[in-house]
């Protein structure tokens, strides 16, 4: 599994990716739209997660990556706990 965090901005993404031992094997800047991250997605290792803080400019790249990544998450606590709420109404 390789992680990759990303440092969102208006205009354009930071990233790293690392593999689980902490290894980076990607550092860069891609601009903020979806064609330019689709491009970059095709260069990633796979399998691959992301992270990234919430921001204003967070919601439609979280839309877009996730259901493309390995992994299911988010680095902001409000998206966890609201999860979290979602799963205990389901199991009710």
């Amino acid at each position: 599994m390789y992680y990759i965090g990303l440092d969102v901005h208006k205009k354009t993404i930071s990233y790293c990716v690392k593999d689980a031992s902490g290894q980076v094997h990607q550092e860069g800047k891609v601009g903020a739209t979806r064609w330019e991250l689709d491009d970059w997605m095709k260069t990633l290792p796979q399998p691959w997660t992301v992270a990234m803080e919430a921001t204003i400019f967070t919601g439609w790249i979280y839309d877009h990556l996730i259901p493309r990544s390995a992994g299911k998450g988010s680095a902001s606590p409000d998206a966890a706990r609201h999860r979290r709420g979602q799963e205990e109404e389901r199991s009710d």
